[in-house]
């Protein structure tokens, strides 16, 4: 049995939508904070192709400009548009607001991990030890993890808000804002821990998140690192910290890449960066590690042996 301690919120995600620009009103725009800049927007158009030297200077002085300002400028123009500012700069016209990509998921590390695992094994042999609040989000979770097969009597339903995470995506998709509250999870103590103790006894595999207190950590790690494998995944920075603020003991970790340099202090940009926060991941006797990297591919150790995996 599985045993599968932390987080589970619910993600209100929020997906920006291009708005439409009357382009007409943005060159007049752009042309008159090209003037007020003190630059001469008729003498700009030099071939690409000319020599450096030979080229209009006043290319150069538009090129910068143009990093500097123009860029801001569109941003401020997109930001506007959906809700931020006034609604009459840059040429964009007024965002359909009734129909906006709004969606909620139920999520969270330990709340995905037990669900996959749940659909993968026997009913019943993933337990999920979490606290929701008394609301629809919190039923919603549970009832997801039961329909995946997870055991659910171990998950506490309390009074307060299930743990909910905001946030907001620009309109190629790259994550933009973001805010969670987790104060819930205050309450999986080690008094809590104690509650389920007829449960984790019968464990073979105890998974916990970074959402748990440095207090919460150690106290599972000091009662059950040598009772069964530990795997922890940190499920934020903030649970990266956390795990270098504690004394926890496992058997895998498993954080992405800046989660990995909260853990070990390392700032990790290279393959020798990742060889080294293996080292020091051993040096907490942690002999087996999988880092997640950004495109796709992870550097994993597994004892002396580690390499990387690309996509």
């Amino acid at each position: 049995m599985i045993a599968v301690i932390g987080g589970v919120k619910t993600t209100v995600s929020i997906g920006m939508k291009p708005p439409e620009r009357d382009m007409e009103k943005q060159k007049e725009q752009d042309e008159e904070a090209l003037l007020a800049a003190g630059i001469d927007i008729s003498r700009v158009g030099s071939d690409p192709a000319d020599p450096v030297e030979s080229r209009n200077p006043e290319d150069e002085r538009f090129r910068q400009y143009y990093e500097s300002k123009m860029r801001e400028q569109s941003r401020e123009n997109y930001w506007n548009d959906v809700g931020f500012g006034s609604r009459d700069f840059g040429g964009y016209s007024v965002v359909d607001d009734e129909n906006a990509d709004i969606r909620t998921v139920s999520s969270g590390c330990s709340y995905t991990v037990a669900k996959i695992l749940g659909e993968k094994m026997e009913p019943g042999e993933v337990v999920f030890i979490s606290v929701v609040g008394n609301d629809a989000l919190g039923l919603a979770a549970t009832c997801s993890l039961e329909k995946a097969g997870v055991d659910v009597s171990a998950v506490k339903v309390m009074d307060g808000s299930t743990p909910i995470g905001v946030e907001i995506h620009n309109i190629i998709g790259d994550l933009e804002f973001c805010r969670e509250n987790n104060a819930l999870m205050e309450a999986v103590s080690p008094q809590y821990i104690d509650d389920c103790e007829d449960v984790l006894a019968k464990a073979d595999g105890i998974f916990i998140d970074g959402t748990l207190s440095v207090e919460t950590l150690n106290y599972i790690s000091d009662k059950y690192s040598g009772k069964c494998k530990i795997f922890f995944d940190p499920a934020s920075v903030l649970g990266g910290v956390r795990f270098a603020e504690s004394k926890i003991s496992c058997f895998c970790v498993m954080p992405g890449r800046m989660e990995a340099e909260a853990m070990t202090g390392l700032q990790i940009l290279g393959i020798d960066k990742l060889t080294e926060a293996g080292m020091v991941l051993e040096e907490r006797e942690i002999n087996n590690a999988i880092i997640t990297l950004k495109g796709g591919g992870l550097y994993y150790k597994e004892g002396a042996v580690s390499g990387i995996i690309k996509p």
